[in-house]
């Protein structure tokens, strides 16, 4: 064979069908992966993002205190490098721990003007983090299509868009947990016991934002499984090192308790409110059932109690749907390292939680955000089945769950419940609701009429609210005692020290307002007077004036002096 003859034969070489048909059919998982991923990033988008929150009420720091102490906290840090809330011209601390107001810090520095939009900011980042490091992780694993599976699942769970849009931590307390839990996969895959040890740390600083999360610590017993051939004294070492790093991780969080309340197990609530943990114990088996009920209300879509869901959300946490689709995922699962490592801490914190005495299902949202991974598993194997053409009956039948599962139905919406919901309907419906902050409105316009002349400010809007957004030197503080604070043993504010504020004020020549919002005008001796306005202090030769000026619903009043009483005594001399 001649060279030319070679060169002919070489032209006409082809490559085989069954090469292309499985080079098309291994690239179809990947791009179906990447299709379920943007997917998710729009309904996001259109759920989370998009919202205008200048038309919510979200800018009143729904629910009292809790996000108006988180806010508090972050300006605090910023400005002053403690986590305080302000009260009159005290410092004091907050009943929260200061690590989500630690993470607003970012949004701080480069929101215009107060930051109010701080908090809000700060969950959409870390939603958004959390749905690209989910598919993120399975692609780096080699599971692309699991990725976009599970993207969908996070970015359609209830839990997950009620808190995005939120001014909680809960929503950055269960992405330390996945983060947490995603290391310890991929040090055990690895065989990187360094990844461990990140995840130790991750654990540890999770303390910051919520303090129940270190029931997550069992975790770490993976260090103890880790697939290595070692002597008996390195795996010893290594085992206590983890545990040394998660204990240098949470340090922060109970040296700041011994610095703040003198223990380290004492937190803000023991300040604040003392008589929560006089009446009971932290965790207890009489607060089984309650618990229990609230579990099976949320699977089961029957709930009926107002809870944080329904102020950003439809009050929904999960669907039944999901929860079925996790519980076909646990077939799926082959007991290994990770495993036995993953559902040690999780029963662990479960077992916690349902002990606790606090009833509320959105501490049990790191589990929500966790159940993903089992979800998926059924999902991935129903789809692959799907794309190579080999349809079952399980496998259409787990594909419809998994339906199910994504538009959220049936489920419950609104307060009262409605049944029959779908909840991916309501979240993307959700953006369009229209509301006032009725707080933020009032401190605005009183800011507008009366930032050039700063004083005192007595209000029945929250102080560490007004004490961050009104500009210095305004100081604000409570009415009397009516107010979020007023059952510390430690500290006292009511009407007596409401006076000594307002009269020291008085001997400065500061000026001294009132911005009033809570009560409606009634009908006194003829005249329409705003009942709160009895409550405010009487000073002698001093009496309260209401402006005009406010185009809102607050009442804004100006203390005056009393102009002195005219002396008549010439008049009656030149009368005789």
């Amino acid at each position: 064979m001649t060279a030319d003859d070679k060169l002919k034969d070489g032209g006409t070489e082809t490559i085989s069908p069954s090469l292309v048909t499985g080079s098309r059919r291994s690239s179809l998982p990947v791009a179906t992966g990447i299709f379920c991923f943007v997917l998710a990033l729009l309904f996001y988008w259109g759920a989370v993002l998009r919202i205008d929150f200048k038309r919510t009420d979200f800018l009143d720091l729904n629910p009292y205190p809790d996000a108006v102490e988180y806010f508090a906290q972050a300006n605090s840090i910023l400005k002053e490098g403690a986590p305080t809330i302000q009260i009159g011209y005290e410092k004091l601390p907050s009943r929260y721990p200061p690590g989500y107001p630690i993470l607003m810090i970012p949004w701080l520095r480069f929101l215009p003007h107060n930051g109010i939009l701080a908090p809000f900011r700060t969950n959409q980042t870390i939603g958004a983090l959390l749905l690209t490091g989910s598919f993120m992780f399975y692609f780096v694993i080699g599971r692309p299509l699991a990725g976009g599976l599970a993207a969908l699942l996070i970015a359609t769970q209830p839990a997950f868009i009620t808190f995005s849009r939120s001014s909680m931590s809960d929503l950055s307390g269960g992405a330390f947990i996945v983060l947490a839990f995603a290391l310890v996969y991929l040090g055990l895959t690895w065989r990187r016991r360094l990844l461990i040890y990140c995840a130790a740390v991750v654990l540890g600083l999770s303390l910051c934002i919520r303090p129940q999360l270190v029931f997550m610590a069992p975790l770490l017993v993976a260090m103890a499984l880790f697939p290595a051939n070692v002597s008996w004294t390195r795996w010893f070492i290594h085992c206590c090192l983890a545990v040394a790093v998660f204990a240098l991780a949470a340090s922060p969080y109970f040296i700041l308790n011994t610095l703040e309340f003198g223990h380290p197990l004492k937190t803000g609530y023991e300040f604040w409110v003392p008589i929560l943990a006089d009446k009971q114990a932290a965790f207890s088996l009489h607060n089984v059932p309650p618990q229990a009920a609230l579990i099976w209300s949320e699977i089961t879509a029957s709930w009926d109690q107002f809870t944080a869901a329904n102020l950003f959300g439809t009050g929904t946490y999960v669907v039944p749907a999901f929860i079925f689709l996790s519980a076909l995922g646990l077939a799926f699962v082959r007991m290994r390292r990770f495993e036995i490592s993953a559902f040690l801490a999780g029963i662990v914190y479960v077992m916690a939680t349902v002990a606790f005495s606090y009833i509320e299902a959105r501490f049990y949202i790191p589990v929500f955000f966790l159940l993903v991974a089992l979800a998926v598993l059924p999902a991935e194997w129903a789809l692959n089945e799907a794309l190579k053409m080999r349809f079952s009956i399980l496998a259409v039948g787990v594909l419809a769950v998994f339906l199910l599962s994504c538009i959220g139905y049936p489920s419950q919406s609104g307060f009262k419940p409605k049944g029959g919901r779908c909840q991916a309907w309501d979240a993307l419906h959700y953006a369009n609701r229209n509301g006032k902050s009725l707080w933020y409105e009032a401190q605005k316009e009183f800011i507008r009429i009366f930032r050039d002349a700063p004083g005192i400010v007595l209000s029945d809007i929250d102080p560490a609210y007004l004490n961050v957004l009104l500009p210095k030197p305004f100081v604000a503080a409570p009415i009397d005692d009516s107010h979020q604070y007023g059952y510390s043993r430690l500290w006292h504010y009511g009407k007596a020290e409401a006076i000594q504020l307002v009269a020291n004020g008085v001997s400065r020549a500061t000026p001294v307002y009132a911005l009033l919002l809570s009560s409606k005008d009634v009908p006194i001796s003829g005249r329409i007077v705003h009942q709160d306005i009895k409550r405010l202090p009487v000073i002698q030769g001093y009496s309260w004036k209401r402006s005009n000026r406010t185009g809102t619903a607050a009442v804004i009043m100006t203390l005056i002096k009393d102009a002195p009483a005219p002396n008549l005594e010439p008049a009656f001399y030149s009368m005789e």
